[in-house]
């Protein structure tokens, strides 16, 4: 009964149907599936000299004057009430009708707010007799999303009507026993109930913790059969170990690994000689060493009698990895061969690409997008390597794994993401972190500045481009805009022409230029033909300018702490001492404490875990708008407690705790979940 349509509920025509629809509710199980959003506790009534007018407000006080009707068609309802010690007045939109209803000199229950306006008028109150509301005091009122044509009322009765269409079958329990006593958590069908109306503050934590097991336990353990059938796949690709190979690619390169490092292309070169498919994620901060990591494991690859391929988001960036690995393979005796791939390459340069890449002469090819093209067919691929993995779709990776066979992925990422968050997106995937950053590095000297201080910030950038070094100037946006105050690239290059000497060359680069205008402007910056670039967060992605020693951020408070970060991490990519200033315009507290964060610490983890707890994931990772996490009551920041006990429970689960048949019932159960939301997820 739970998947009938929302049309079987009495009270749903057409139209009602038509508005559920855009909540995405189409059926009974959908609208119980729609969680309130925040709940009202029904207090007890205060007097009105003791409320907070900026709050919610319950009061107990008489009618004083008659109902009187005023406003267009007359349909604004208004009155005045009182505690016999103060008065307010009263107004109500669009409700005619109660004059009719309240009458004068009784007493009611007004729940509601104040006016912007006047603070001494109560409007658009809930009103309750003294009898309804004392029988609810100390339980709450589920507050729901809505859409035009659904007030939180309507949305109310339709979910308390559903309950009338399901049975015990539909909330059937799928745990085992020993998981329901192990973690205390309340049986299915009273949760649902209960976190739609519940009776206390305790029985609605029991619900939403019971809700937000099952959300987190069904994720997890899908990904885990995910992660156990991979593992059963074997593969034929077997790479090299061989310390010889490891040891001669190690010798051309022009510095020391970390220990870290090596710790990481051990744990790959484990995987991919293990005779099973490698699928890991390589997470590192900023500038800490992630791409001669797969440079080594691409080699390693090759001298195996693989191909390896590498896939980036930008042709600047594609450019850049071919010239730094053909810098260090060009040093060996036998150097792989070493090709390029990307959109602005001519039709006669594609084609010659693609048949040189099909008959095995190119081993390492690196490129962006158009490495996807069904044209490009390889001989022998037997490794993928995508960088900066955000940028790209699920689809795009699987895409180019499937031009081979049991083809290993490494998926790099320079976007630190806590634990809990780390698991939720890359479910399937093994992690690696590279912990430390290379040897010889200065930490970058922070200065977070008022618009008093720019002055200082252009003498420091001037004595940087006199020592020959190069500077970044980052803005939030293309061009002026009215409704927002807030630097722009076009202007901004203009206001500071005269800062600066006249032989120091500006260029500005936004996203709105062609690409081919793009790559051209970054080239010349790469080059060191260009002094300063002031850009948009185009140059957030990857560009490696170890020569840039300064970046200047305008009206840092716009930007996320997780982006401030990745911005500073343009500068620093060298033995030069490098600095990043961050300029405040706003005086706010939020902006100050943000800031403060990014100006005390260089470490992207702790960034990262303050920037979840100060903005929360949707926001910080973009993942509540493009729908990755399809999680219906469960938070990953704040239920972290609950994410570890549903990873606990798997983990018991899979350890054949439960039993061989319960294993299998439970599987069966987890895989009709995992049917209708695999697809969405960033895996």
């Amino acid at each position: 009964m739970i998947d009938i349509s929302v049309k079987n509920i009495k009270g749903v025509g057409a139209k009602t149907a038509e508005y559920l629809e855009k909540l995405d509710i189409k059926t009974v199980k959908d609208l119980l599936k729609h969680y309130p959003i925040r709940y009202l506790e029904y207090k007890a009534p205060t007097k009105i000299s003791e409320v907070n007018k900026d709050e919610e407000v319950v009061i107990k006080a008489t009618i004083t004057k008659s109902i009187s009707l005023t406003g267009p068609n007359r349909k604004i309802a208004v009155t005045k009430v009182t505690d016999f010690i103060d008065v307010l007045d009263v107004i109500w939109y669009n409700s005619p009708y109660l004059r009719a209803t309240l009458k004068q000199g009784e007493s009611y229950i007004f729940v509601g707010k104040f006016s912007r306006r006047s603070k001494n008028t109560l409007e658009h109150p809930t009103i309750y007799t003294i009898d309804e509301y004392k029988k609810k005091i100390g339980s709450f009122k589920p507050i729901y999303a809505l859409t035009a044509g659904i007030n939180n009322n309507l949305m109310e009765k339709l979910i308390k009507s559903a309950f009338e269409y399901i049975d015990d079958k539909d909330f059937e329990e799928y745990l085992p026993e020993s998981i329901l006593k192990e973690f205390s958590l309340e049986d299915r069908n009273k949760a649902v109930r209960n976190i739609h109306d519940p009776i206390s503050k305790s029985s609605l934590f029991e619900s939403k913790k019971r809700l937000a097991f099952d959300d987190f336990f069904r994720f997890l353990y899908g990904m885990k059969l995910l992660k156990n059938k991979r593992l059963r796949v074997k593969s034929r690709n077997i790479v090299s170990k061989e310390i010889k190979y490891l040891e001669e690619i190690k010798s051309t390169l022009p510095f020391k690994l970390t220990d870290s490092q090596n710790n990481v292309i051990e744990e790959i070169l484990n995987d991919m000689s293990s005779g099973v498919v490698t699928n890991r994620l390589i997470q590192g901060d900023v500038g800490s060493g992630k791409t001669v990591v797969a440079l080594i494991c691409l080699y390693m690859a090759v001298k195996s009698g693989f191909q390896g391929v590498v896939m980036v988001p930008t042709e600047v960036l594609a450019k850049q990895h071919f010239k730094s690995m053909s810098d260090i393979l060009g040093k060996l005796k036998n150097p792989p061969k070493i090709g390029i791939l990307t959109g602005s390459m001519t039709k006669k340069e594609h084609l010659a690409v693609y048949e040189k890449i099909e008959a095995g002469e190119i081993d390492i090819v690196v490129g962006t997008h158009a490495l996807l093209v069904e044209d490009v067919k390889f001989k022998n691929l037997g490794l993928v390597v995508t960088d900066e993995q955000h940028r790209f779709g699920v689809r795009q990776r699987t895409t180019l794994s499937d031009k081979g066979e049991d083809v290993h992925v490494l998926v790099m990422s320079a976007t630190p993401i806590p634990r809990t968050l780390a698991i939720i997106l890359y479910g399937d995937l093994d992690i690696s972190t590279i912990e430390t950053k290379p040897v010889g590095r200065l930490p970058i000297k922070n200065a977070v500045i008022t618009e008093n201080d720019r002055e200082k910030a252009y003498r420091h950038i001037s004595l940087e481009i006199g020592k020959g070094h190069q500077a970044y100037i980052i803005c939030p946006m293309v061009e002026e805009s009215e409704n927002i105050e807030a630097e722009n690239v076009i202007d901004y290059s203009k206001k500071i022409a005269d800062k600066f000497s006249q032989n120091c060359k500006i260029e500005v680069l936004h996203g709105r230029l062609q690409q081919k205008e793009k790559d051209d402007i970054m080239s010349r910056y790469v080059n060191k033909e260009t002094d300063i670039l002031v850009s948009t967060t185009v140059i957030e992605v990857g560009v490696d300018v170890p020569n840039a020693t300064v970046i200047m951020i305008e009206n840092a408070e716009r930007f996320g702490l997780a982006t401030l970060h990745q911005l500073r991490g343009r500068v620093g990519r060298s033995e030069l001492q490098s600095y990043a200033i961050f300029v405040r315009t706003s005086n706010s507290n939020i902006a100050k404490k943000r800031l403060e964060i990014i100006g005390n610490s260089n470490d992207g983890f702790y960034i990262a875990s303050r920037d979840l707890v100060l903005r929360g994931p949707g926001e910080l990772f973009g993942l509540a708008q493009s729908g990755e996490l399809d999680f219906g009551i469960a938070d990953i920041y704040n239920d972290n407690d609950i994410f570890e006990m549903a990873k606990n429970a798997v983990d018991m689960i899979h350890s054949g705790n439960i039993g061989e048949e319960e294993s299998i019932k439970l599987e069966n159960k987890i895989n009709n979940y995992m049917d209708l939301h695999y697809k969405k997820l960033a895996l």
